[in-house]
């Protein structure tokens, strides 16, 4: 979404706020607060005061998102700042351009505890009121917001960093000293440039810009105001709300989610209702149809019965793995070269007993579970006592019922 699509809510330099809408070049309203705006027809945007949304800017190492993210916390812990990564971040940041190795980043934090007048519960996204604005290069930016001032800087026209220093009372003196530990605090920073200028923003006496041009050695210009970025893109942008607004709209998904289930629900019970009472039906007709049809096949029903209890009977003598000589056979294959001896094998209809002597109770375990592993010889169920070891052999029975 563009800026130009969306209205704004942009803070006065008094206490006032100002509306602008889609496209518009001059505001075209004013309301108490962000909070006295009800309008839904468009997407909201709040520009913040410096006071309640801080913006930082920084330099850090180029490298992929999450590193970045997880560099940008550990300075805002730094500052004394708690931030969060989750679905409610309280921060976004965003990325300005490069200089050398170093990512030119600048930060948006929101106040904690947040106001609640400046809480616009439709609000598509939250910012920093500068960065709706395009900002001279090279120049730091003394603008007034709700009765404080704020120094500003840009990077390439986009906002990089923000802080209250004073009030508009604040003499000439006052000002230089600001800009004067501003300039030395940026221009310390490795790639990002020099400061070229200063520019006044709102109505100012010209001493004051004379004044400060002497004090600071840097050409100070006055404007009326900041020229609206109407090209800035938002897309990219990541959601920041306060924690309010985040709640009241998931509270309102939570509600238009339960109206949409419980329509859904009684469309699907009418119509369960419908599709039920036409399947009794179709199911009563069925039934009638399948009663008679048994009727008529209970006779070869029956037949089929009696031949597979027959079959089945006879499946000792057609089920090879069921001989008795197969089955011994399978067993003497398992039979290690010495340590077992086999002295009876019985084989019945559905049991096994092998019944011999081991080296020990280990071979004789040993050779059980070789038997529960074999092809034919696993269909049964294996079970052994403990062998009795009588004059260094250990004497063994191992029986296997046949499995269901």
């Amino acid at each position: 979404m563009s800026v130009s699509a969306a209205t704004l809510l942009l803070p006065d330099p008094d206490t006032a706020w100002r509306v602008w809408k889609p496209r518009a070049v001059t505001p075209s309203g004013e309301v108490d607060s962000p909070a006295d705006y009800t309008d839904k027809s468009k997407p909201v945007i709040v520009g913040l005061p410096a006071s309640a949304c801080r913006t930082i800017g920084l330099l850090l190492p180029q490298s992929d998102d999450a590193v970045l993210e997880q560099m940008i916390m550990a300075q805002l812990e730094k500052r004394g700042i708690k931030p969060s990564s989750d679905e409610g971040s309280n921060h976004r940041w965003h990325q300005l351009g490069a200089s050398g190795p170093m990512a030119i980043l600048s930060v948006d934090v929101l106040a904690e505890p947040f106001p609640d007048a400046l809480a616009v519960t439709h609000a598509a996204n939250y910012t920093s009121a500068l960065r709706l604005s395009e900002l001279p290069q090279g120049h730091l930016v003394i603008v007034e917001e709700q009765g404080e001032l704020i120094l500003a800087v840009g990077y390439h026209g986009k906002l990089f960093h923000s802080h209250i220093f004073g009030l508009p009372t604040a003499s000439a003196e006052d000002l230089a000293d600001e800009i004067n530990l501003s300039r030395l605090s940026l221009e310390g920073q490795q790639g990002f440039g020099q400061i070229t200028g200063v520019t006044l923003v709102g109505t100012w006496d010209r001493s004051i810009a004379s004044a400060l041009s002497s004090a600071t050695g840097l050409p100070t210009e006055v404007i009326a105001h900041l020229p609206k970025n109407t090209g800035l893109d938002t897309r990219s942008w990541t959601r920041l709300l306060p924690t309010s607004v985040r709640e009241a709209q998931a509270g309102k998904s939570r509600r238009q989610r339960y109206i949409r289930y419980a329509l859904m629900a009684a469309g699907l019970y009418a119509s369960l209702a419908f599709f039920g009472f036409a399947y009794l039906q179709s199911q009563d007709q069925k039934a009638s149809r399948l009663a008679v049809e048994v009727d008529e096949t209970a006779p070869a029903a029956a037949a089929v019965k009696r031949t597979a209890e027959r079959w089945k009977a006879l499946a000792p003598a057609i089920e090879t793995y069921r001989y008795p000589l197969v089955q011994l056979n399978d067993v003497t294959s398992l039979m290690p070269p010495s340590g077992i001896v086999i002295r009876e094998f019985e084989a019945k209809t559905a049991e096994i007993e092998i019944r011999g002597e081991a080296r020990d109770a280990q071979t004789a375990f040993q050779f059980l579970e070789d038997i529960k592993k074999h092809r034919n010889l696993g269909r049964y169920d294996w079970s052994m006592p403990q062998p009795s070891v009588k004059e260094k052999t250990a004497a063994f029975r191992a029986q296997g019922k046949l499995k269901p």
